[in-house]
């Protein structure tokens, strides 16, 4: 019998350069269409210094610091994530605000940042690993930093049917899912964090805004 290993997208994707490209490519693109929306929705400029953890390769910082000239960043994602950042900040201008780290936010985060942006990061994990990630931004943070996340919130039953088939295509992709503002709230809780405010950004986005609790 032939042995089958189990991979992981994550693991697949750092094992196969040309597929971890072009997910790359696609994660950026999506960045900068939502960029709009969620720019309206938050007021990044209350913030000095902004963290893009799992942030690829830097679309979304790139846009946030593009708006905010006042504004530094640091980028954080694994190794073979981050070696593609630099072009495209240096594309957006932005290169030389920007601070690039590489890790497993498994493990930690960098400190010192005034916001800490995860967008679209959490619904790909279970809840034990989301908290997991939490827990690791919370040792990070400073009590008045804010937490920020850019995610769909599940409307009600019989409603906002697109977060509801997102939630099916996380499962069965990445074994993730959607979550309510309820349980957000929860889920927060578990992290070390107390929600503060839900920004709506749009019909199937919201910035999560939360304070170390």
């Amino acid at each position: 019998m032939q042995n089958t290993t189990i991979m992981d997208v994550w693991t697949y994707r750092e094992r196969h350069s040309e597929e971890n490209a072009i997910f790359n490519a696609a994660m950026s693109a999506l960045s900068r269409a939502g960029a709009a929306q969620e720019m309206s929705a938050y007021d990044f400029s209350r913030h000095r210094i902004i963290a893009d953890i799992a942030g690829g390769t830097g679309a979304l910082l790139a846009t946030i610091l593009g708006k905010h000239p006042d504004s530094r960043g640091i980028l954080f994602d694994q190794s073979h994530v981050v070696a593609a950042a630099r072009a495209v900040l240096e594309r957006a201008g932005v290169a030389d605000r920007v601070r690039i780290e590489s890790g497993s936010f498994f493990e930690r985060v960098p400190s010192g940042a005034d916001a800490y942006v995860m967008r679209r990061i959490l619904h790909d994990w279970p809840d034990a690993e989301a908290i997991t990630i939490l827990r690791c931004c919370r040792a990070a943070m400073r009590p008045d930093a804010r937490l920020l996340l850019i995610e769909s919130v599940v409307g009600p039953p019989n409603e906002d049917p697109q977060s509801k088939f997102l939630d099916l295509l996380m499962l069965v992709s990445a074994g993730g899912t959607e979550r309510t503002e309820s349980e957000w709230r929860a889920l927060l809780a578990e992290g070390g964090f107390q929600l503060c405010r839900v920004h709506p950004a749009g019909p199937t986005s919201a910035v999560i805004e939360a304070s170390p609790a």
